[in-house]
C-alpha cells in the first residue's frame, strides 16, 4: 500500500511539473580570483583570465598547478570554448560605473538606461514622439560592468525574447497603470515620467513634463511580455491600439550603446529622481 501511494505521489508531482513547465533561476556567482586568480573573461584578458596548460597540468593564473580532479577538466572546457565565444567579446561601448539590478529599489540606473533606450528606439522606429516607456527589472538578468562593455555582457543582460512594441494608452488608463506600479516594491523601470510615491500611493505624477491629461492619448513603448500579464502587468488591456515588432530588447540596448560609442560618449547613468518611493 505504501509503495502504491508513493508511485501515485510521484505521478502527481510529474503531472504538476509538466503543467507548470520548467522553472529557471539565475544565480550570479562572484569570481574574484581569490583562490586561483581566475576572473571573468572579457575582451581584454582572454589570454590570461583562465590560465594555461603545461604538459598534463592545468596552471591557474595564480600559479597553482592541478593535475587531477575536476579542475583541469573544467578549465579545459572553458578554455576550449573561447574561440567560439570570440565574437561575443567585441567591445560595444564603455560604462562609467558598475550597475547592479537588485530589483528591490526604484530609480535604478540600469533600469533607467534600459527604459530610456526603449523610448528612444520606439520613437525612431515608429516615427512618432513616445511620451512614456516601461520595461521590467526582471528582464535584466545580470549587472552591467564598469569599463568596457562587450556583446557578451548585453546578451547576458537580456537573454529573453522580449520584443519592443508600442501601445496607445488614454491618460486615465496610464494613471491607473502608474497606480498599479506604485503598489509594487520597486515600481519597475520607466522613462518619460516623474513620479513620487508615499506609502505606495502616488502623490505626484508627470508624463512628458506635465500632469497626466486623462483624455490625452499617449504613445507608450514597452515589451510584449508586459502586454498581457507578465509580472502582473497588462498594458495591452489598457491600450486602444498596439503595434508589435520583431525588435528584441537586447538589440534596443545594443543600438543605444553603439550610438553612444560612435559619438565618443561613455554610458553614465545614476539615480535621477524620476521615481521616488517613501514609506
Amino acid at each position: 500500500m505504501v509503495k502504491a501511494e508513493l508511485i501515485a505521489l510521484c505521478l502527481l508531482a510529474a503531472a504538476s511539473c509538466s503543467q507548470q513547465g520548467p522553472r529557471m533561476e539565475w544565480t550570479r556567482i562572484p569570481m574574484d580570483g581569490s583562490r586561483t586568480g581566475v576572473v571573468p573573461v572579457n575582451a581584454e584578458n582572454v589570454d590570461t583570465a583562465l590560465g594555461t596548460f603545461d604538459d598534463d597540468a592545468y596552471v591557474a593564473p595564480s600559479g597553482a598547478r592541478f593535475t587531477e580532479g575536476a579542475t583541469p577538466e573544467v578549465a579545459a572546457l572553458l578554455m576550449g570554448v573561447q574561440p567560439r565565444m570570440a565574437h561575443l567579446k567585441v567591445v560595444v561601448g564603455h560604462n562609467a560605473r558598475f550597475m547592479d539590478n537588485p530589483r528591490t529599489e526604484c530609480d535604478l540606473p540600469i533600469g533607467n538606461l534600459a527604459a530610456d533606450a526603449l523610448r528612444a528606439k520606439a520613437s525612431d522606429f515608429f516615427k512618432v514622439p513616445v511620451e512614456f516607456a516601461l520595461t521590467n527589472y526582471g528582464g535584466i538578468r545580470v549587472p552591467m560592468p564598469a569599463g568596457a562593455v562587450t556583446l557578451d555582457d548585453i546578451e547576458s543582460m537580456f537573454p529573453f525574447k522580449n520584443y519592443m512594441c508600442l501601445a496607445k494608452v488614454r491618460g486615465s488608463e496610464l494613471r491607473r497603470l502608474l497606480d498599479q506600479l506604485a503598489k509594487t516594491p520597486a515600481f519597475q523601470a520607466v522613462s518619460g515620467c516623474r513620479v513620487k510615491v508615499k506609502a505606495h500611493e502616488i502623490v505626484e505624477a508627470e508624463v512628458d513634463g506635465a500632469p497626466i491629461d486623462p483624455n490625452r492619448l499617449y504613445n507608450v513603448a514597452t515589451i510584449d511580455f508586459l502586454l498581457s500579464g507578465g509580472d502582473g502587468i497588462a498594458v495591452g488591456a489598457r491600450a486602444e491600439d498596439v503595434k508589435l515588432t520583431s525588435v528584441l530588447m537586447k538589440d534596443v540596448m545594443l543600438d543605444f550603446i553603439r550610438a553612444k560609442e560612435a559619438a565618443g560618449e561613455t554610458i553614465d547613468y545614476q539615480k535621477d529622481g524620476r521615481v521616488v518611493m517613501e514609506d
